[in-house]
């Protein structure tokens, strides 16, 4: 017997540019560029504040300058991708209240993100019956040889998949396939 086919329907999709689940990704490079820009700035400010000319100060008023910049453009991040991660977790708990009418199911934002994060999938139950499950699936990016130099946009879907229980129905199956075509199985009986 042939293995079920299983069918799935998008919920809903994003791409890496909306959620990327590291809002901290690229903070070396942000800290860096921040401290030449401190640097810069300190340099100007020498011009009317004397107390910056030394070199410790310079170091100080660099450091605290990056550091600051770069925690509020990780925090401003971070709350973006939490607002997005709400927004989807409200989508997706609406599509699972439809189809198993079950608010116990639904899920919260930690417990999405984890899904996200890991992959993987979470089954949901109809009327107590399995066979549908929340998935995550990614889209394969082709493979380059060399080292490409701006990140590529990915596409990550959330989509639920109606996947057939098994019943033990392939034995029944069998049995009634070789009771119809071998014909020692059909004289034995008459």
């Amino acid at each position: 017997m042939a293995t079920p086919r299983t069918e799935t329907r998008e919920v809903c999709s994003f791409t890496s540019k909306e959620w990327t689940g590291r809002p901290a990704d690229g903070a070396g490079a942000m800290f860096g560029g921040l401290s030449i820009v401190g640097f810069v700035l300190c340099l100007i400010l020498m011009i009317f504040a004397p107390g910056l000319r030394d070199v410790g100060a310079t170091i100080v008023f660099v450091g605290i300058f990056a550091t600051t910049f770069t925690v509020l453009a990780i925090l401003g991040t971070n709350s973006r991708e939490r607002a997005f991660l709400q927004r989807l977790t409200g989508t997706v708990n609406e599509v699972m209240l439809e189809l198993t009418a079950d608010r116990t199911t639904q899920l919260s934002p930690d417990e999405l993100r984890s899904l996200l994060v890991e992959g993987g999938s979470h089954p949901l139950l109809v009327n107590g019956v399995s066979g549908l499950r929340l998935k995550v699936v990614r889209a394969q990016l082709p493979k380059q040889s060399n080292k490409p130099k701006t990140e590529a946009v990915t596409t990550t879907r959330i989509v639920i998949a109606a996947i057939p229980p098994d019943y033990g129905i392939g034995s029944f199956d069998r049995l009634l396939e070789t009771a119809t075509t071998d014909p020692g199985f059909n004289s034995a009986a008459s």
